[in-house]
């Protein structure tokens, strides 16, 4: 068993709390692929507050994506609840809960998930139409309001003239940052990144990072990011140290100029990851 974790004390440029964005109570989820069902996640709980960047930091099998994907509203928990800014998701019929996973949530992946037929810009655009109801397709036909909106995101993550471009055109991590402008073009309530540097060399995925506290920074988005890798998860305020489908203790790192690993590695030590 691993021995209790000490109190981490607030740090001096802790933001003031703010109201509750992700509220996760005593979630779980079991697969049944054989006779004896297979728990994943056994009574999670998590709060994260409007403004944080929260990492969920855990082996692979530890349940983390599992929790991410019951957090956006892909996969239906056995047991808990999961209110994202007050609505208790999965107390929606399944079509209120797939308008408020498109208008609320935006998604960040560690393979991209972009459509190869569209250009950058149209890969961008492409949740907003689906959140307007729009048929497709349509060439996406874009407003001027929606055109300055992704030219704008487009710009403010480093993508400017590659607008018309199309996925296998671009770098890897051009392409994560025309993800992350896709996730954010519907201003949406929580920013959920599943291992979003995975596929990225060293710098690339440095750059992503930052690109992520930044947003979390400038606009008060609220990120909660899923990894297995420690240099990614030290890029977080709060991490969630997750084992065997459970949280085993959430470690305060603080909004930190230098991203060293130092602090995490002592606490993951005391559970033996």
């Amino acid at each position: 068993m691993s021995e209790p974790a000490a109190p981490t004390p607030e740090a001096p440029d802790a933001p003031p709390p703010g109201a509750p964005v992700v509220e996760v109570t005593g979630l779980h989820k079991a697969y049944r692929v054989s006779r004896q069902p297979h728990e994943i996640l056994r009574g999670v709980s998590l709060t994260v507050r409007r403004g944080e960047f929260v990492a969920v930091m855990g082996p692979s099998g530890s349940g983390k994506s599992t929790l991410l994907h019951c957090l956006g509203g892909l996969e239906t928990p056995d047991g808990g609840t999961v209110r994202i800014d007050g609505v208790d998701l999965y107390a929606l019929s399944d079509g209120a809960r797939s308008r408020f996973r498109r208008e609320r949530l935006g998604f960040v992946f560690q393979f991209f998930n972009l459509l190869p037929n569209l250009t950058a810009a149209e890969n961008v655009s492409l949740p907003f139409h689906l959140a307007q109801g729009s048929s497709w397709p349509s060439r996406l036909r874009p407003d001027g309001a929606l055109q300055r909106r992704v030219a704008g995101l487009m710009s403010s993550l480093g993508l400017q003239g590659l607008q018309g471009h199309r996925p296998d055109e671009i770098a890897g991590g051009e392409r994560q940052r025309v993800a992350l402008a896709r996730a954010l073009v519907t201003d949406p309530a929580l920013l959920l990144a599943d291992e979003p540097t995975g596929t990225l060399d060293y710098h690339t995925g440095r750059e992503v990072l930052e690109l992520l506290l930044e947003l979390g920074r400038t606009g008060e988005r609220t990120i909660l990011l899923v990894t297995h890798d420690v240099r990614t998860a030290a890029y977080a305020e709060r991490v969630a140290i997750m084992r065997d489908g459970q949280i085993l203790e959430e470690v305060w790192l603080g909004r930190r100029a230098v991203h060293d690993t130092a602090p995490l590695l002592e606490r993951l030590a005391v559970h033996g990851l």
